[in-house]
């Protein structure tokens, strides 16, 4: 049950700052460095201008995020779902956790959450996340319902889902061999309360407990930083258990090659034919390549350009990597009507 947990743990990680948070998933295909703190981190900063120091971060693995769309049985398992992420964990024999949401013009959604044998589906109620952007302040709490699965056996669930963009500031990860990384970042909060039963006669049988932080990072628009701390407790189910996860971003975290998203500006957005980049301080592009969120490379571009053509695009959401000539990069989001 460990090992699960830890998967489901996953799930629920300007000028000087953006406060803002454009949307909840991470990257497609974004690399996270699992690590085991040699000391409990310090969370409790909240609020305005906060600042967190994460020291002695031993890396112990890797997890790999990546994005389709729903299955016609899992559309049919999953009422709504729009796209699924993937959590592979590294290493021995892959394992593979999936995270169904939904996404449409009233907010982002938690649908379900599959992970070997145990099973969350938010078929009744759905887990409201927000509407994208949210910004400093936003939050959304409400009542989710649906159906649980483990290890052969079925029940259902109800309970409370919070989230909250409760904090922003500075996040410090030093490094022994590399360059610490410093960075501006806005915090994303979720908390889940859910009880378990068996209904018509087990009611009440367990409890689920579980809190996360996403920290994004406002340079790279993507999270830096993930982590949860999941307590499932059900004396019928043979099960008392908390469990902690953290996992940093490797590429933004051990890499600062990057240039602030905030410099570039893409209109119009949504686009329909093309893409204009603006740069605010005259920046000259390079190179520019454009993925979906299945990760799927679907432009690339080495002749340095401002204006992109996305005519053949489907439409939905994609992520454009800007490279300068300075070898900096950023990648920001765009809709293709």
């Amino acid at each position: 049950m460990k090992t699960k947990l830890l998967l489901l743990a996953t799930f629920f990680s300007v000028a000087a700052f953006s406060q803002t948070i454009s949307s909840f998933n991470s990257d497609p295909n974004s690399d996270f460095t699992i690590v085991n703190p040699s000391a409990p981190i310090d969370q409790t900063p909240t609020g305005a201008n906060a600042v967190w120091t994460f020291n002695n971060l031993n890396a112990t693995g890797t997890n790999i995020d990546t994005y389709a769309a729903p299955t016609a049985t899992q559309l049919s398992t999953y009422p709504g779902t729009t796209e699924v992420l993937s959590i592979t964990t590294q290493g021995g024999t892959p394992t593979v956790s999936e995270f169904f949401q939904r996404e449409d013009g009233s907010g982002t959604y938690i649908t379900g959450v599959s992970q070997g044998d145990i099973v969350l589906n938010y078929s009744t109620t759905n887990a409201f996340i927000g509407l994208f952007p949210l910004n400093f302040g936003d939050n959304n709490s409400g009542a989710v319902a649906g159906t649980f699965t483990y290890q052969g056996t079925n029940g259902t669930f109800t309970g409370t889902f919070t989230a909250t963009v409760e904090a922003y500031g500075t996040l410090n990860i030093p490094d022994p061999i590399l360059p610490d990384y410093i960075g501006n970042v806005t915090r994303l909060r979720i908390d889940q309360n859910l009880s378990f039963s068996i209904p018509p006669i087990f009611n009440n049988i367990g409890t689920l407990t579980q809190t996360t932080y996403y920290y994004y990072d406002n340079t790279a628009d993507n999270i830096a930083f993930r982590y949860t701390n999941a307590s499932i407790v059900s004396g019928f189910l043979g099960i008392n258990e908390t469990t902690e996860t953290h996992e940093r971003n490797t590429e933004i975290t051990l890499s600062r090659n990057t240039v602030d998203a905030s410099r570039f500006e893409l209109y119009p957005n949504p686009a329909k034919d093309f893409i204009t980049i603006s740069s605010k301080d005259n920046q000259v592009i390079t190179k520019v390549s454009i993925v979906d969120v299945q990760g799927r490379n679907v432009f690339t571009s080495s002749i340095a350009t401002a204006r992109v053509p996305v005519t053949s695009l489907q439409q939905g959401m994609y992520f454009i990597t800007l490279e300068t000539e300075s070898g900096a990069i950023t990648t920001k989001k765009f809709i293709k009507q």
